[in-house]
């Protein structure tokens, strides 16, 4: 999956990495900026101080979406290439289908191009690009609590602490299930291709029902945790900062800016569990799609060059 991931992308992949580091940056720098003028507020300082921060933290954000902007469009150019490459790759193999594979000129085939090409082809835009972006501001944002506060940012760590036990438990059982919903509607598919075969293409499609409605406890199950352990971590921050505050060995600012930060690393960390989740549920169906081709060949100059071709753009 890494080697079609770097094959489709070519340098792009780099390009969108670069501009990704940039976007991490950009979002974490407000924290900063916001302590700063809480800080200033409290204990009553200029207010062109505060005023010269705000104008700061506005062009901060305005150049961050901008930037957050162009990324996602790069993303979806090279995911809608990749997903093209694909598709010629499986068009050449039906092609070539013969008698000794017939399945992939009827249902299994159709199945690939149709729907599983969409959905690996349109991972391969974000594949490297979304985790440097969100771990990288996850990674500077624990860094600068680390430096303001460092019982403060303990506390914050336990918030994501037990997100690493049933996350990783919760998505093998939504692989298990994702690949058996791609056999069953390739299995759909060359049934309803055959004469005579409607009603066990219907029992098919309630076998696939069943498993969408597995995918989706499993899932909601996995939102429910992960927004109940947010919610009591940021309790916990508030709590052990509130007792630091009374104690003297905080600030109240401080406080502040951690319940902040709580709150900023919540989408990240978020965008980062869908990406693992997007990630292995690409890896089962592109591992099912070269199963199914039994080893895709080489893409000619014409299907693919090492980048996502030129015309496209």
């Amino acid at each position: 999956m890494l080697r079609f991931v770097l094959i489709s992308g070519g340098w792009h992949q780099a390009a969108v990495c670069a501009l990704s580091v940039a976007v991490s940056l950009l979002n974490a720098a407000p924290i900063e900026t916001q302590r700063r003028i809480i800080d200033t507020a409290v204990h009553r300082g200029p207010i062109a101080v505060i005023l010269s921060l705000v104008l700061a933290q506005c062009t901060i954000l305005i150049v961050y979406g901008l930037a957050k902007l162009a990324m996602n469009i790069y993303r979806a150019w090279l995911g809608e290439c990749a997903t093209q490459d694909l598709r010629l790759v499986v068009t050449r193999r039906l092609a070539q289908a013969d008698e000794q594979n017939p399945s992939l000129a009827n249902g299994t085939g159709l199945a690939m191009i149709l729907a599983e090409a969409d959905d690996i082809g349109g991972f391969v835009g974000a594949s490297l690009s979304l985790p440097i972006v969100e771990a990288g501001f996850l990674i500077s944002v624990f860094i600068y609590l680390a430096a303001l506060d460092l019982e403060m940012m303990a506390a914050s760590l336990l918030i994501l602490a037990p997100q690493f036990v049933f996350i990783p438990m919760m998505q093998r059982a939504i692989n298990r299930r994702i690949a058996q919903r791609t056999r069953l509607l390739r299995r759909f598919g060359d049934e309803m291709l055959s004469p005579g075969t409607w009603e066990r293409g219907a029992q098919r499609l309630d076998e696939v029902f069943t498993v969408d409605m597995g995918v989706f406890k499993v899932k909601f199950s996995l939102n429910f945790l992960m927004n109940l352990t947010t919610s009591v971590g940021s309790l916990l921050v508030l709590g052990i900062g509130s007792v630091l505050v009374v104690h003297g060995r905080t600030e109240i600012a401080t406080v502040v800016t951690f319940l902040s930060a709580v709150g900023r690393i919540v989408d990240p960390w978020n965008d980062i569990v869908d990406w693992g989740r997007g990630f292995a549920m690409t890896m089962v169906k592109y591992d099912l799609v070269v199963q199914a081709l039994a080893g895709p060949p080489p893409p000619d100059d014409g299907a693919r060059s090492g980048a996502p071709r030129s015309e496209r753009a």
